[in-house]
C-alpha cells in the first residue's frame, strides 16, 4: 500500500499521475557592502518594472481564463508593489547603511510583514501574505534569479509545494497539470477558489506533504475524500482507475441535466443559480445548466478601475448580464467595499477590525452620489432583463429605508428624463449578521427578498476571523449555531411572503444539499461548477423526510455531531 496524506477537498476530482516537487530556485542575497549606491537604486527600480510587467501578464491571462472577479486579485498585489512608503523605506536603507539592493528590499519587505501579520486587522494581516510573495518575486528580479516556470511541466504533473500563490495557480497549464496539493491552505484560500474555476482537482492543508514525495513519484489524488496515495501498490491503481472513470462517467452524465429544472421527487421547484464577478463569467453558468444568476459581485467593476466606474460603464456591464440571461433572474450586490476589499482610489480608515468597520453599505450612504449612480445604471439595465438588486451588509431596517428612498429617488429622476427602466424592480437584501436573522419576519416587511451569505453569517455567527489560521478550524457553517441562524432567516422570509436563496460557500456544499431544503430555501447559488451536482441531490430529495432531517440535526450540540447525522442521511439517500 501507498502511503496516506490527509487533507482538505478544496476543488473535486480524481487524478493519477507524477509528482512535481515545487520548489524556488534559492535566493542568494548579496549583504556585502555596496559599491555604487546608484547601480543599486536602479537595480530596485529595474526589478519592480519587471514584477510589475509579469503580474500584469499574468493579470491579462487570468481574466480571460477565469474572468474578472479572480483577476482582480492581482490588481491588488499591483498596488503593494508600487506602494511609495515601502520604496523610499528601502532606498534610504540602500544609502544610509550602504547595502546592496537585495539586502535592503528583503529587510524591507520583512519588516513591513512582520508589522503587519502582528495586526489584529485581519485585512491588513492578509495584505501581509500578498506582500510576502510580490517582495519574494520582486527579489528574485533585482538579484536575476530564475522564477520558476510552471507553465511548462511535465505531461500528467501533480504539483506538490508548501503553498500555491494565485500568481502560481494562475501560470499552470491545464494540458499538462492535473492536479495540485499543498501544505498549507483551506477551501476559501485564493488558490482553491481559482482551482475550482478551472476546475482542477485540489488537496489543501496535508501539513508536511513536501518532505514525503520526489519529483517522479507516482501518486494518486482524491480530492474528494480530501487524500493523497504516494507511490500506490497495483491494487490501489486499479481502484483508483475505476473511481476516476466513475467520477467522470458522472461528470458526463451531469451534462445532461444542463436545460433540467432542479425538481424534487416530491414535485417541489428550487432555484439553481451561480455567483459571477464580472459578464465573463456567464458562459460558464449557462454551460453548467444555471437557471439565473444568485449574486453579481460589482465590487468588482470598482476594482478593476483607477476611479469611480460611471454610471454609463456600469449600465453597460449590468446591461450585458442581463441580456446574456434571457429573462432568467439577475441578482445584482450593490458595492461591497471594504472589509478584505479595497480600492486604491478610495482612502479607507485603517481600522481594527475591518469586517465590522466602515464598510458595504455603510459606505455607499454615507456617500450617497456613489450609490445614486448604481441605482441609476441598474434601473437603466431593468429594462434589458429581470434585475434584482440587492443590498449588503444590513444591520437595521433604517438602511432598507434610507436605500429605498434614494432608489425611489433615482425612478423620479429617470421617469423625469423619459428613460424606460422596470418599474416593479426588486430590493432585496443580503442576510449576513445575526441582527437579520433575529427580526427576519421584521426586516420581510420591507423587503422583496432575501438571500443568505453564509460566509459572513458564520464568521459574525461564531465570531470568528475566517482569515485567521490559528482558528480557522472554529470556522464552520455546520455549528448548530449557525443553522439555527439559516432557520431563522428562512422561517422569517416565509413568514413575510418573501423568497430567500443562499448565495455562500454553503450553497454549493453537497453536504448541507438536503438541511438547506428541508429548512425551505427557495434558490441555492453557488460557484457554477457546483450547479449540476446540487441540481441532482435536490432531484434525490423528499422534503419530508428533508423535514425531519432538520429536526434531527437542530437536536445536535456540535459540528460534529451534525456531520455525522447528515452522513448517515446522504448515504442512505444518495448511496454515499
Amino acid at each position: 500500500m501507498g502511503k496516506i496524506i490527509k487533507g482538505i477537498p478544496a476543488s473535486p476530482g480524481i487524478s493519477i499521475g507524477k509528482v512535481y516537487l515545487y520548489k524556488e530556485n534559492e535566493l542568494f542575497i548579496d549583504t556585502s557592502e555596496a559599491k555604487n549606491l546608484e547601480i543599486e537604486k536602479d537595480k530596485l527600480l529595474h526589478g519592480r518594472d519587471l514584477t510589475k510587467e509579469q503580474l500584469l501578464r499574468i493579470r491579462e491571462k487570468t481574466a480571460k481564463s477565469l474572468g474578472e472577479d479572480k483577476a482582480a486579485i492581482f490588481d491588488g498585489h499591483i498596488t503593494l508593489l508600487e506602494d511609495e512608503d515601502l520604496f523610499d523605506e528601502v532606498v534610504e536603507l540602500i544609502e544610509d547603511e550602504n547595502i546592496t539592493a537585495e539586502y535592503a528590499l528583503e529587510q524591507g519587505i520583512n519588516g513591513y510583514c512582520e508589522m503587519l501579520a502582528n495586526l489584529e486587522d485581519a485585512y491588513l494581516r492578509e495584505r501581509a501574505a500578498d506582500l510576502k510573495d510580490i517582495g519574494k518575486r520582486w527579489l528574485y528580479n533585482v538579484t536575476g534569479t530564475e522564477i520558476v516556470d510552471l507553465s511548462n511541466l511535465p505531461k500528467d504533473s501533480v504539483v506538490i509545494t508548501k503553498d500555491l500563490t494565485p500568481s502560481d495557480t494562475a501560470q499552470l497549464d491545464l494540458n499538462n497539470v492535473i492536479a495540485f496539493v499543498t501544505e498549507i491552505g483551506g477551501k476559501t484560500a485564493h488558490s482553491s477558489i481559482m482551482a475550482r474555476s478551472l476546475e482542477l482537482p485540489a488537496v489543501v492543508g496535508t501539513g508536511s506533504v513536501c518532505s514525503e514525495v520526489a519529483t517522479g513519484m507516482d501518486i494518486i489524488v482524491d480530492a474528494i475524500e480530501g487524500i493523497a496515495i504516494i507511490n500506490p501498490s497495483e491494487e490501489e491503481f486499479k481502484t483508483y482507475t475505476a473511481k476516476r472513470e466513475e467520477y467522470l462517467a458522472e461528470k458526463e452524465l451531469l451534462k445532461q441535466l444542463k436545460d433540467k429544472d432542479a425538481v424534487s421527487k416530491d414535485g417541489i421547484k428550487v432555484g439553481a443559480w451561480a455567483n459571477i464577478g464580472s459578464p465573463k463569467d456567464v458562459p460558464g453558468l449557462l454551460r453548467n445548466g444555471a437557471q439565473g444568476i444568485g449574486l453579481y459581485r460589482t465590487e468588482f467593476l470598482f476594482m478593476n478601475n483607477d476611479r469611480f466606474p460611471s454610471e454609463e460603464e456600469q449600465f453597460e456591464a449590468y446591461k450585458t448580464v442581463a441580456e446574456s440571461l434571457e429573462g432568467k433572474p439577475v441578482t445584482i450586490r450593490t458595492m461591497d467595499i471594504g472589509g478584505d476589499k479595497s480600492l486604491p482610489y478610495m482612502e479607507l480608515p485603517k481600522e481594527e477590525n475591518p469586517f465590522l468597520g466602515w464598510r458595504a453599505l455603510r459606505v455607499c450612504l454615507d456617500r450617497p452620489e456613489i450609490l445614486k449612480t448604481q441605482f441609476r445604471a441598474l434601473l437603466r439595465a431593468s429594462a434589458f432583463g429581470y434585475i434584482k438588486i440587492m443590498l449588503p451588509m444590513i444591520i437595521s431596517l433604517d438602511e432598507v429605508r434610507k436605500s429605498r428612498a434614494l432608489l425611489k429617488e433615482c425612478m423620479e429622476e429617470l421617469k423625469a428624463e423619459g428613460v424606460a427602466f422596470d418599474e416593479n424592480i426588486q430590493l432585496g437584501i443580503m442576510v449576513e449578521t445575526p441582527a437579520v436573522c433575529f427580526r427576519a419576519a421584521s426586516f420581510a416587511k420591507e423587503c422583496d427578498f432575501f438571500s443568505i451569505g453564509t460566509n459572513d453569517l458564520t464568521q459574525y455567527t461564531l465570531a470568528v476571523d475566517r482569515g485567521n489560521e490559528k482558528i480557522s478550524h472554529l470556522y464552520n457553517s455546520y455549528n448548530p449555531a449557525v443553522l439555527q441562524a439559516i432557520k431563522c432567516a428562512i422561517d422569517g422570509a416565509h413568514a413575510g411572503g418573501i423568497t430567500i436563496s443562499m448565495c455562500g460557500e454553503f450553497a454549493g456544499d453537497e453536504n448541507a444539499t438536503a438541511i438547506l431544503f428541508g429548512m425551505g430555501l427557495d434558490a441555492f447559488s453557488m460557484s457554477a461548477i457546483s450547479v449540476p451536482r446540487i441540481k441532482k441531490n435536490i432531484m434525490s430529495l423528499d422534503k419530508k423526510e428533508c423535514e425531519k432531517l432538520v429536526e434531527r440535526v437542530l437536536e445536535q450540540t456540535t459540528a460534529q455531531e451534525v456531520l455525522e447525522v447528515v452522513a448517515e442521511f446522504n448515504k442512505t439517500v444518495y448511496g454515499k
